[in-house]
């Protein structure tokens, strides 16, 4: 009867049931075209963690949600309470995911019994290389040699508990560095019984898919084939979604609204105000108009400095909030 309630208090609400939470903005690694570790005075996502007590109150405040993107800005494995987290999480019946991305250079045997254990979904490893030189040269103070043992310890505990979780998947990022090394990522991935793998072009523009000649791309769309392209809980969300249907909220509980909103926030507190409350705010509002076409994205700083809704301004095609399945 509780769970009838929240469902039904979700929908007249208009509240999503998914939302993406920064777990930890910290990292060990200094990659190299990361804006976190540039210290770029613009960028507001600050230098923290997710505190269990404040996880386990938004929980409790708001029990519709039933799926959370831990994954942002740093590296998850580095918050203290991710115990705390994903064990109760899994005893509230709420998936939780990492497909934006870890490096898993760091990780303790007891996180990783638990990602299974408490069947943590999925996990995107953020892998540009099969090689540890090459990997080095974008994954700055990271050593792929410690993720690939970490892969495999996390494989032993799926052996022991007979789970198919977490669903592992790899996120390649291609560089001019490491064309030359994927030609061998299939075999790489199989070998550490990786379910997916997906390439992807720089932010900076050091090349895109149509700099790749023929036969490279033909290795990527060969290996595109050749996996499943998991949706892992419908998680490939389109990010101009996001506001509406898996916002994003900073680790101290600001409200960004979208994984793009790295340099403004919304000007209001989820753990503070509730959820309710922060997506129906001004700033809120205003964001979702402009990736509908209804607003200008001047004073939303994610939409004026984000690829895709710059994409959306040139097709003059916007976001149809009509045609998204509200999860």
């Amino acid at each position: 009867m509780k769970n009838k309630f929240w469902e039904i208090y979700r929908k007249i609400n208009k509240l999503p049931q998914s939302v993406r939470i920064e777990t930890c903005s910290l990292c060990q690694l200094n990659c190299r075209d990361c804006y976190m570790r540039k210290n770029d005075p613009n960028v507001i996502i600050g230098n923290g963690y997710l505190k269990f007590e404040d996880y386990k109150n938004f929980i409790k405040k708001n029990a519709y949600i039933k799926n959370i993107e831990l994954s942002f800005a740093g590296e998850i494995f580095l918050n203290p309470d991710l115990y705390k987290i994903i064990k109760y999480s899994y005893e509230k019946n709420i998936n939780l995911t990492a497909l934006n991305g870890v490096n898993f250079n760091n990780v303790s045997d007891e996180i990783l019994d638990a990602l299974v254990k408490y069947q943590f979904k999925g996990i995107t490893f953020s892998i540009d290389a099969v090689t540890n030189e090459t990997y080095q040269i974008y994954r700055r103070n990271g050593n792929l040699n410690k993720v690939i043992e970490n892969i495999k310890k996390l494989n032993y505990y799926k052996e022991k508990y007979n789970s198919i979780y977490p669903i592992l998947q790899i996120q390649y990022i291609i560089f001019r560095h490491n064309i030359s090394e994927i030609k061998d990522v299939k075999e790489f991935a199989e070998k550490l019984k990786i379910e997916n793998i997906f390439f992807k072009e720089p932010w900076n523009g050091e090349i895109k898919f149509s700099d790749l000649d023929k036969k490279t791309l033909f290795e990527i769309q060969f290996i595109h084939r050749q996996y499943k392209q998991y949706d892992i809980l419908n998680n490939n969300i389109p990010l101009c979604c996001q506001p509406f249907i898996q916002p994003q909220i900073n680790w101290n509980g600001e409200l960004l609204g979208c994984c793009c909103s790295t340099h403004k926030n919304l000007n209001v507190n989820v753990f503070k105000s509730g959820l309710r409350r922060a997506l129906n705010s001004k700033k809120m509002k205003y964001m979702r108009k402009v990736i509908q076409g209804k607003a200008t994205s001047e004073d939303i700083i994610a939409c004026h400095r984000c690829s895709f809704y710059h994409q959306m301004q040139a097709a003059n095609k916007y976001l149809n909030i009509k045609k998204i399945k509200f999860i």
